[in-house]
């Protein structure tokens, strides 16, 4: 065979296999077919964690579930939603069945609207985030019109560029009706990137046999022994607790700082409660909040500290707020928002009203009752729910990226070697000087 012929065969085979590489990233579906009148055309595909390509099930091609209806008379006008795991509207839960029917109404009200609904995981190469920077550059048309990201996982995609501000699109963010917490979430730099429908919160938890709890003095008062995930590299409870005695977490040219003074007295107490039994060294053992869930209800604690959202105290535990070093709460509070992401304008609106559709007060509130989330508006909490409300009434939004990444670690460190006996205002002293290099 010619050299030229054999060089554009070999090329033409690379070609189209470079391109399957990338369909088989982006995991698109394969087209539903023609669809009878009571049949459906929504879909819903799932990545997992793994990777992107899933096991098709049985009865539905490329893995497509129909979740919805649409005319089949005419091409369906598509809208794609992306969604971690816990928002799967498929899994078959009661929150999953409710979050069904909610988009099943929207696109009712919306003849020819297809809901492409597509399954990602939290982090990875497979997870939203990196899904969203890898299909910006390879295939733009693919993006998803709406998607659901953690707050933390909203700031690293807004500060790469991956989404769409609200300001403009929509004024629901700045109705009165939300609680301050979750108006803050929302933002990035005092822009509007995202409307918040779940919220979670730091939280004490407790047995009856322990004394009503009041105050962090309480805590350390009560000597029952307390759990927390001390081995977490965010370290959120000891800053937390540094936030709640008037500790700032940064400086006037907006850098990363702790106080000596107020980073000593965080330290003590946690030396105080060391002493009084309340905390002990195999703390240390605890890296995440599941670990800490599973070593309360095991009993090895009558005290946890835990996101509210893992755990509903039942008749003889109580939750309260996060009590802080003085008056205020030290809760740190976290969530998830629906935000715009997707490069077809023409959809970029339609996009915002199913957000706004699944944030109203009448679906919210029935939806947020049937998981273990806190509310984000307050219309749409049911009365009566005081342990909730004090919460969200309370708690702040956990730090920025940036602050975790460079206080977290020093803080974590800190908080261990004073549980095994080296003394806080030594371990203050190392840690600021290590902050100031």
């Amino acid at each position: 065979m010619p050299r030229t012929l054999r060089f554009i065969v070999h090329f033409g085979l690379l070609l189209s296999t470079g391109c399957a590489s990338i369909a088989d990233f982006l995991s698109t579906p394969s087209a539903v077919p023609p669809a009878s009148p009571a049949s459906t055309s929504v879909t819903s595909s799932t990545s997992s964690p793994a990777g992107p390509s899933a096991t098709p099930q049985i009865g539905t091609p490329s893995n497509i579930t129909p979740t919805g209806t649409a005319s089949p008379t005419s091409e369906a006008r598509v809208l794609r939603i992306w969604l971690p795991p816990e928002f799967d509207p498929n899994s078959g839960t009661p929150p999953s069945n409710i979050l069904k029917q909610r988009l099943d109404d929207f696109e009712a009200e919306h003849p020819g609207l297809e809901l492409e609904i597509r399954i990602k995981a939290n982090e990875g190469e497979s997870g939203l985030v990196n899904s969203l920077s890898v299909t910006s550059m390879a295939a733009p048309a693919a993006l998803p019109d709406l998607i659901a990201l953690s707050r933390p996982a909203l700031e690293t995609a807004v500060l790469k560029g991956l989404l769409h501000p609200l300001d403009g699109l929509s004024k629901t963010l700045d109705d009165p009706n939300w609680y301050e917490y979750a108006r803050q979430l929302g933002h990035i730099q005092n822009t509007g990137y995202g409307l918040p429908f779940a919220g979670d919160a730091l939280v004490l938890v407790y047995r009856s046999e322990v004394e009503r709890i009041n105050s962090w003095n309480d805590v350390l008062a009560s000597e029952n022994p307390l759990v927390f995930s001390v081995g977490d590299p965010k370290a959120l409870v000891g800053l937390a607790l540094y936030v709640s005695a008037g500790g700032e977490l940064l400086d006037p040219q907006g850098q990363p700082t702790l106080d000596q003074e107020i980073l000593t007295r965080v330290l003590t107490s946690i030396a105080d409660g060391t002493l009084s039994g309340v905390f002990s060294p195999s703390l240390d053992n605890l890296v995440s909040n599941e670990q800490v869930l599973q070593a309360y209800l095991g009993e090895r604690a009558n005290m946890a500290i835990i996101w509210a959202s893992d755990y509903r105290a039942p008749e003889g535990q109580f939750t309260l707020p996060l009590p802080g070093l003085d008056e205020t709460s030290a809760s740190f509070a976290t969530g998830w928002v629906w935000a715009l992401a997707g490069s077809n304008s023409e959809n970029q609106q339609l996009a915002v009203e199913l957000a706004d559709y699944l944030v109203a007060d009448d679906f919210l509130g029935t939806w947020i009752s049937a998981t273990g989330y806190l509310p984000t508006r307050p219309d749409s909490m049911a009365a009566g729910e005081a342990t909730i409300n004090a919460i969200v009434e309370s708690v702040q939004p956990i730090p920025s990226n940036e602050v975790l990444s460079v206080l977290g670690p020093l803080m974590q460190d800190a908080l261990m070697r004073v549980l095994n006996g080296e003394k806080p205002e030594v371990v203050a002293e190392n840690v600021i000087e290590l902050l100031k290099q």
